[in-house]
């Protein structure tokens, strides 16, 4: 596994650097990606902070046949270059619009579909517009405009697409769940950035909220009498074991786990960390020191190795279902190492900020001084260095500070330590 450069888009800050399509990417601000996916590569870089970004890069005259996709050399993506990306969608058709003076007529959202995922939907249609005449529909999605892609866009670009549009407009639109009545929120779209093309808000879609520009079949309401707990809404109880669902629509959870028979953590799997921006940070329900239990059927039993969980861990799926428990206090221990630092050799740590507690080790660099000790594990949470708080250190200040640092250096380490806790 690896993470090449596929495009570099010139309007943004990499133009300006010599970067190269085909370029691996094998490190980023001290963070060692070697050997990493690309599925996981992007949620890390985003997370970085600070003002600048340093990569470290392998060229090779070969490399683009390495690339999984065609170079991308054109931004937005051009369609008819990847065609084989609306393969997935069902319902995808063709409507031309032509743009009066008061716009196409529709409202825009951008959303969710229980089996598209993430998109740009239509959540309401002005009556008589041009785009009522064309039969588009509310609840469908739209795949592009013109040429340019809208599949991974925010509401924001959609929008300024959509605005900048003139004369007869192609619209690729895809219905996920196609029914006689074509309902957005009967479709279980489910948005979080509600907006209009023209920049109104418009009605917050929830199954209580009626449209009033097309009349609609509402969707049945369940009484409250027989209202069950639904996983992907339920609410993490302290003390007592809770099962969640995330739709994660094939896409990395985000959450950081550690423990397995073969770690330091060998009582059950805990999470450390979890990526900002990634799907378990949007979901907002998991905490940090949470004790997973089960992922996706897998029981976490004690014979599991570390390597098995993060399989687990790492499967992509649409949905991640987790049973969980949350003690009223987190269930940890404090251990204070300490390490002899030599003039020209490195300690050998990758590590993540903007953490809680600390900063937390992500890698273990071969040859080190930490990996060659042994007492320091990827996962561990790093709250002081030589009785100094690092917790709330920038990414530069935690690097300077660990290049610099010389002779005996102590580290205290926050390390969960959860009750064997089994299903």
């Amino acid at each position: 596994m690896a993470c090449f450069i596929a495009g570099i888009n010139p309007k943004g800050s990499a133009s300006a650097v010599p970067f190269a399509i085909g370029d691996e990417i094998l490190e980023v601000n001290g963070l060692v990606l070697h050997g990493r996916s690309h599925l996981n590569v992007p949620t890390i870089i985003k997370g970085l902070v600070g003002s600048s970004v340093k990569f470290i890069v392998l060229r090779r005259s070969s490399a683009t046949e390495d690339l999984a996709v065609k170079p991308v050399t054109q931004f937005p993506v051009c369609i008819d270059e990847e065609e084989e990306l609306f393969s997935a969608y069902k319902n995808v058709r063709v409507v031309s619009i032509k743009k009066g003076s008061s716009g196409l007529g529709i409202m825009i959202i951008e959303g969710k579909h229980a089996e598209v995922g993430q998109g740009i939907f239509i959540s309401d249609i002005q009556e008589g517009s041009m785009a009522d005449k064309a039969g588009l529909n509310i609840g469908e999605m739209i795949l592009s405009v013109n040429k340019d892609s809208l599949i991974g866009c925010t509401y924001e670009t959609a929008a300024s697409l959509l605005k900048k549009t003139e004369g007869v407009v192609s619209l690729k639109i895809c219905n996920p769940s196609k029914t006689n009545d074509t309902d957005a929120y009967a479709n279980n779209l489910d948005p979080n950035v509600p907006n209009t093309v023209s920049g109104k808000k418009s009605p917050v879609p929830t199954t209580d909220v009626k449209i009033p520009s097309r009349p609609v079949t509402p969707k049945p309401q369940a009484s409250p009498a027989k209202e069950v707990v639904d996983p992907s809404k339920a609410e993490i109880a302290t003390n007592e074991n809770t099962t969640i669902e995330i739709n994660t629509e094939k896409n990395p959870s985000g959450i950081c786990v550690i423990g397995g028979c073969d770690s330091l953590v060998n009582t059950g799997a805990v999470i450390i960390d979890i990526l900002p921006n990634s799907v378990a940070c949007k979901d907002k329900r998991l905490q940090v020191f949470d004790q997973i239990l089960e992922i996706n059927g897998t029981k976490i039993s004690l014979d599991l190795s570390a390597k098995q969980i993060q399989k687990a861990v790492k499967q992509l799926l649409p949905k991640v279902r987790l049973v969980v428990f949350r003690p009223n206090t987190a269930e940890t221990e404090k251990v204070e190492i300490e390490l002899l630092k030599k003039a020209g050799k490195l300690l050998g740590v990758g590590f993540r900020t903007n953490h809680p507690n600390g900063i937390v080790v992500t890698d273990m660099l071969p040859g080190g001084i930490a990996e060659s000790d042994g007492r320091i594990q990827k996962g561990d949470i790093i709250s002081n260095l030589n009785s100094e708080s690092i917790s709330n250190m920038s990414f530069e200040d935690c690097s300077v500070l660990m290049k610099t640092t010389q002779g005996k250096i102590t580290f205290t380490i926050v390390r969960p330590k959860p009750k064997t806790r089994l299903l």
